[in-house]
């Protein structure tokens, strides 16, 4: 029978014999033949994946985490038993963890180092997207596990109008890049830094807003119907956003996503911007 997603055989904190064995038994009873399996090798040992494994492993690398519901949602369309499996596989393979909530709740999937590094050298599918393991703020985890659902809404609007999403940067990646540029202004009068800071927003195709550059909760980078480069930057609107931070996001430029993190509409939204899409 099998184990809920929060037994003990879904942790990727057990022994490396235990594991093996594991991986060896999931092999000749609940896993799908090897044939449907694609071998890659890194660093001497092989990891056997098929086409689900692989696209969960890319979705969490580049995302940071999901919860388990919407990868089951999105991946396996609700497929209980095959998603289950494969994820206890994954784990068993020492390439993704499960992480609880605070409230023992929701279940959150993120990529190990090896999962990380499997995903960069054989998986991803554009070399210019970042690949993530490990969680970064344990009480973040709902709200950055709610980017995922925000992409799927976006990227459903971008192929109606023709369009193929090609890469998404988190606001992790901006704000990295963006405060490495910024760190290196503090020598220059605060003219020279305003003008140079400004200069700093724009290279990324962002605004200052209340004398701070705003920054997406994700950019999704696409090419269009005419084969243009072309980008969207979304915010997940939430209950705890007052109505000066959704003024600013919204003066941004920013598509607002109306969503609590019990996946409610937010009470505040519509009566604060002119239109917040719910998810």
């Amino acid at each position: 029978m099998d184990r809920s997603l929060d037994d003990e055989g879904l942790r990727a904190d057990r022994g490396p014999r235990e594991s093996e064995s594991r991986v060896s038994q999931e092999s000749r009873h609940s896993c799908p033949s090897e044939k449907s399996r694609t071998a890659y090798e890194l660093r001497g040992r092989e990891y056997h994946l098929n086409s689900p494994q692989s696209a969960l492993l890319r979705d969490v690398g580049t995302f940071r985490t999901i919860t388990a519901e919407s990868l089951q949602k999105h991946l396996y369309h609700d497929d209980k038993e095959r998603f289950r499996k494969d994820l206890r596989n994954l784990a068993d393979q020492r390439l993704i963890e499960i992480h609880a909530d605070s409230a023992g709740k929701s279940r959150y999937i993120s990529l190990t180092r090896t999962g990380k590094a499997v995903t960069e050298e054989h998986l991803r599918t554009n070399q210019a997207q970042a690949v993530y393991s490990g969680i970064v703020k344990k009480r973040e985890l709902r709200h950055d596990a709610a980017i995922y659902e925000l992409y799927h809404k976006e990227a459903k609007h971008i192929a109606k109008t023709g369009g193929t999403p090609k890469r998404v940067v988190l606001d992790f990646e901006l704000k990295k890049n963006i405060n490495r540029q910024v760190s290196k202004l503090q020598d220059f009068s605060p003219e020279e830094y305003q003008r140079r800071r400004q200069e700093i927003a724009d290279a990324h195709g962002l605004k200052i807003v209340e004398s701070k550059i705003q920054i997406p909760d994700l950019r999704v980078e696409y090419e269009s119907r005419k084969q243009e480069q072309s980008k969207v930057d979304l915010e997940c609107i939430t209950g705890h956003y007052k109505a000066r931070q959704i003024a600013a996001k919204t003066a941004a430029g920013f598509k607002l996503y109306n969503q609590d993190y019990r996946g409610r509409s937010a009470e505040r939204g519509e009566d604060l911007v002119g239109e917040v899409i719910s998810l």
